[in-house]
């Protein structure tokens, strides 16, 4: 069963007083566990008797909140955080390596070596800058001056959609990494644990496996929803989701970049946030967490997943799923949210096609579309090491999921380590990690 509330003690900010706030989610064993206690101001909240903890002496308290530092929302004095040279190197690097990933294979060919390491020439204009880059971002973070200037718009590819998304300039780019890096870290504990967009240490993968896990927890569950939003990001009100910011954040330096970051896209318009702007996914995913909370906590969706704007919910009967979907499209309509039609409710067995796979409830398979795109390209490529890169990319989704033969169908190889196919990991902050004990 997935546990979604808690309530536990912290002492406030001055040391001498108890209050109740909220405790922050068990997390499963493949996501990031989490240690904060979540507050909003330093103000106790209570969700109902059953859910309070007595505590009789001080030695109680002590033991229910050892190794918890509490949190007090909203936060304040990001800016010494966000402008740290590592945060800052790290955001450039994670740039520098997005752009090789976005380059074409001629682009990816024409390279030029810069302190022993390859760069396309796109790359290689900045890396050559990098000193000047960090130390403007620094000035202009510092200051409150940054902001995302412009936005180029173009089509990508996802999946057998056409998407329009907007990007910044490279260095504006590299600035709203740096900044919201810190945001993600601090805000994500507000979110509910069966959430897993743009948070560190929950991604799909760790989604699926947990609703594997619950299904597996509880046989009972024979019945799944899914559903999507209409245009999620062209409807997202630039009031509401600025509101919701500044209840977790009250730096007065950081709050207008944050509000630059919402209003990029339609400076002059009042809805609708970037797609492909670093702080839209997380920013989206904070605007639902009330609705998230409504539908555990008020109309008791015990097992309620989301992954940005697609919502599953798991349970034992069709009609306990009919009266969830009710609710569900009661809290969005407050948020002036539509459901898409294609919503669906129907036996796990029939095949739950959710994060890139196909769940058959007690074993699943890796989507058609993967396959077939998988196939494609190591029919085409000749080069060994784009051979080697894409058999890497498809076994890192197939290794999730029952596809042993089909993966050794299209590559004619059994399912190894990434090592053993000759595919290396590379950081994205560039630093070696070498295997070893820890020593005392």
């Amino acid at each position: 069963m997935v546990k979604h509330n808690r309530m536990t003690l912290h002492a406030c900010a001055t040391g001498t007083a108890l209050s109740e706030g909220f405790a922050p989610r068990q997390q499963h064993k493949n996501m990031e566990s989490r240690k904060n206690i979540i507050t909003n101001s330093g103000e106790g909240q209570c969700l109902s008797p059953q859910d309070r903890k007595a505590v009789t002496d001080i030695a109680t308290f002590m033991e229910l909140t050892e190794d918890c530092p509490s949190v007090n929302y909203p936060l304040c004095n990001l800016i010494p955080e966000i402008i740290t040279e590592a945060n800052l190197i790290s955001s450039f690097n994670r740039v520098i390596s997005n752009l090789r990933q976005s380059a074409s294979d001629s682009e990816k060919k024409d390279t030029v070596v810069i302190d022993g390491k390859e760069y396309t020439k796109r790359q290689a204009r900045y890396v050559r800058k990098k000193k000047e880059i960090i130390e403007q971002l620094k000035h202009s973070i510092s200051s409150g001056e940054f902001r995302i200037t412009k936005l180029t718009s173009f089509d990508t590819q996802d999946g057998p959609k056409i998407r329009t998304v907007q990007a910044p300039i490279v260095v504006e780019r590299m600035g709203s990494n740096s900044i919201m890096e810190v945001i993600e870290t601090r805000l994500a504990p507000v979110l509910i644990e069966s959430t897993a967009a743009s948070i560190k240490g929950r991604g799909p993968h760790g989604l699926f496996h947990e609703i594997q896990a619950a299904i597996e927890a509880n046989p009972n569950l024979k019945y799944y929803y899914q559903s999507d939003y209409k245009g999620y990001y062209d409807h997202i009100v630039h009031d509401d989701m600025i509101a919701i910011i500044e209840r977790y954040i009250s730096d007065p330096i950081l709050l207008p970049m944050l509000r630059n970051f919402v209003k990029a896209l339609h400076p002059d318009g009042d809805i609708g946030i970037s797609k492909g702007l670093r702080s839209s996914q997380f920013f989206g995913n904070l605007y639902l967490n009330d609705l998230d909370h409504a539908m555990i906590e008020k109309h008791g969706a015990t097992y309620y997943f989301r992954f940005c704007d697609d919502t599953f919910i798991l349970a034992e009967s069709k009609r306990e799923l009919w009266r969830l979907r009710e609710c569900l499209h009661e809290e969005s309509s407050k948020l002036g949210l539509t459901i898409k039609p294609s919503e669906r409710i129907a036996p796990i067995t029939a095949g739950m096609d959710a994060l890139g796979y196909v769940n058959f409830g007690d074993y699943a398979r890796i989507r058609r579309r993967t396959k077939q795109n998988a196939a494609r390209k190591l029919a085409k490529v000749k080069s060994r090491k784009r051979r080697q890169e894409i058999i890497g990319s498809f076994k890192g989704m197939a290794c999730h999921a029952d596809c042993k033969y089909i993966f050794h169908l299209i590559t004619g190889k059994r399912m190894k380590k990434f090592s053993e196919m000759g595919v290396t990991y590379t950081p994205a902050d560039g630093k070696n990690r070498f295997p070893g004990k820890v020593m005392p």
